[in-house]
């Protein structure tokens, strides 16, 4: 009889015990939680790569919004992207503005959803997904502020987002380094 009041005050305080914690506060908070605006590149510098005699190069830039789904933007997201000379590689020069086809500061648009059209993303469009924006970078090749042999690099940086958003302090820059043959 004992050891099934002593079964019967276990079964009744432990779930007791159990739940406390659930009143406990969140170590983050996901409710306030300000949406991230990135560069979505793997690494942080990216060696563009021609063939003998091309004229010119060209690779996408791109900023990105990330959110678990791209059908909750809504509103159009400008995000300006910079030249940021502190981050220019040891050994390159500074890529001269004529010598690529991009304006900085450049404002580039992340769409609201509703003027997304869903098919619209992948290679064939060049978009990387639907909760980011794209411009294409090009660079000539010809350009004569270009010297032969020099390693050249256009170093961009977020510089301003909406206040609603918090700009990536892990991918926030990107290096385009291009070596002139």
């Amino acid at each position: 009889m004992k050891t099934n009041i002593i079964l019967f005050l276990c079964l009744i305080i432990f779930p007791w015990l159990a739940s406390s914690c659930l009143d406990d506060e969140y170590l983050y908070d996901f409710e306030n939680q300000k949406p991230v605006i990135e560069l979505p590149y793997v690494n942080h510098a990216l060696t563009l790569n021609y063939t003998e005699g091309a004229e010119s190069i060209s690779t996408p830039l791109y900023v990105n919004y990330s959110i678990a789904d791209w059908r909750n933007i809504d509103e159009e997201i400008p995000v300006e992207v910079s030249v940021d000379e502190a981050l220019l590689p040891e050994g390159s020069r500074l890529l001269p503005a004529s010598s690529y086809n991009l304006v900085f500061p450049l404002i580039m648009t992340i769409k609201k959803a509703s003027d997304v059209d869903p098919s619209d993303r992948g290679e064939e469009t060049g978009k990387l997904n639907n909760q980011s924006a794209m411009e294409t970078l090009t660079i000539d090749l010809r350009d004569p502020g270009l010297v032969s042999g020099e390693t050249y690099a256009l170093p961009l940086r977020i510089t301003d987002a909406p206040s609603r958003y918090t700009i990536s302090g892990n991918f926030d820059t990107m290096v385009f380094e291009v070596t002139i043959r």
